[in-house]
């Protein structure tokens, strides 16, 4: 915990709430989706091996969102956090990161200079940097330290998406390094136009000036660039979404899972063709437009993920993927065999699943 009563930390605090200010006359437009996905990172920053289920379950008990566990892997997939080990190495990064960033603040001179380094790594992938790394740390960092939230600034950030959280992030690191007179570690590019500067201008005043002028110009071009390209990918998943809704409504139960039935009349012809059954030339219309149906869900990107009538061993473990009928697990390891009753669809380009596979407990 910091000492709020110390100047310095107080300093900070005033550095903290002014950046968030700024980041916020950016942030003019309220996106639901990324702030419950902010809500499933903070319970994420509590415990970062918690599983699909448990995430719903909290998001339900804390925030009052209701989510399935399906909705918190479609999220994990479009964060690409999907992979559980990957996931839990992130945020253990993270939390290492923030670490660093609590000595710093304290004053610490070696560990902002550990924090510096920490904070440019990739946090899984070494060779490319996960793209919500900071809003992670931004998110950690609030909810370990509500002290230093004068203001309920967590409410501004939980607003934030990767580029905004970024550039707070960087405003804050920029915030510790002015009030102890630490350096404030810029990119090469940077460095070298500086450098420039500095064989022209003698008056250190006005070179410290306009290098900050020029961070900041730097700064706030590569923003708007990276909000540019975040709200194409907005857009574009709202296509994708407006797509997997429409076949969400096809296989619904109130339109009779037309998605099942397709492959249930698939299967049933090709058995009579196979059997050299003579079918009436009324049906031969039918069959052709059931064709062209599944040629376009093919065509879409639309797969089934499982195969109809398929037995698997499952654990309570695997459950929380699909829709179970039959009796409760009594331990982990206990293992049932189970009948595929509805394959479950999945939209292949962007792993975004349309329904859950439904499998049925065999006797």
């Amino acid at each position: 915990m910091f000492d709020i009563n110390n100047l310095k930390i107080k300093s900070i605090q005033v550095k903290f709430h002014d950046a968030v200010c700024d980041r916020t006359i950016t942030q003019r437009q309220l996106n639901e989706e990324i702030t419950t996905e902010n809500k499933l990172f903070l319970i994420l920053c509590e415990d970062h091996s918690c599983t699909p289920d448990d995430a719903a379950c909290k998001m339900k008990s804390q925030f009052d969102i209701e989510l399935s566990s399906v909705d918190v892997i479609q999220m994990f997939r479009k964060q690409i956090m999907a992979n559980p080990n990957e996931r839990k190495q992130l945020f253990d990064w993270a939390e290492a990161v923030t670490d660093l960033f609590e000595k710093a603040i304290q004053g610490d001179r070696t560990a902002y200079d550990q924090f510096q380094k920490k904070r440019k790594e990739a946090a899984v992938n070494k060779s490319r940097k996960h793209k919500a790394q900071e809003r992670i740390v931004m998110l950690m960092l609030y909810q370990k330290h509500p002290e230093l939230d004068m203001h309920e600034d967590i409410r501004i950030v939980c607003l934030m998406g990767n580029t905004l959280a970024k550039y707070l992030f960087y405003d804050m690191c920029d915030a510790v390094g002015i009030v102890y007179g630490f350096p404030i570690y810029k990119e090469k590019k940077t460095q070298e136009k500086q450098a420039g500067h500095l064989k022209t201008i003698t008056n250190e005043e006005a070179v410290a000036y306009i290098s900050q002028l020029e961070v900041r110009l730097e700064r706030s071009n590569a923003m708007l660039q990276e909000l540019q390209n975040e709200f194409d990918e907005q857009l574009a998943d709202s296509k994708v979404k407006e797509l997997t809704d429409f076949f969400v409504r096809l296989n619904s139960e109130q339109y009779g899972c037309i998605l099942d039935e397709l492959i249930q009349i698939r299967k049933g012809v090709d058995r009579l063709r196979k059997e050299k059954s003579e079918l009436p030339m009324e049906i031969n219309g039918l069959l052709i437009l059931v064709k062209q149906l599944i040629h376009f869900v093919r065509d879409s990107h639309i797969e089934p993920i499982l195969k109809i009538g398929a037995v698997q061993e499952v654990t309570a473990a695997d459950i929380q993927y699909y829709s179970y009928e039959g009796s409760p697990f009594t331990s982990p390891e206990e293992r049932k065999s189970v009948k595929v009753i509805s394959p479950g669809w999945i939209f292949m380009d962007k792993q975004v699943q349309i329904s859950r596979p439904r499998v049925k407990e065999k006797k």
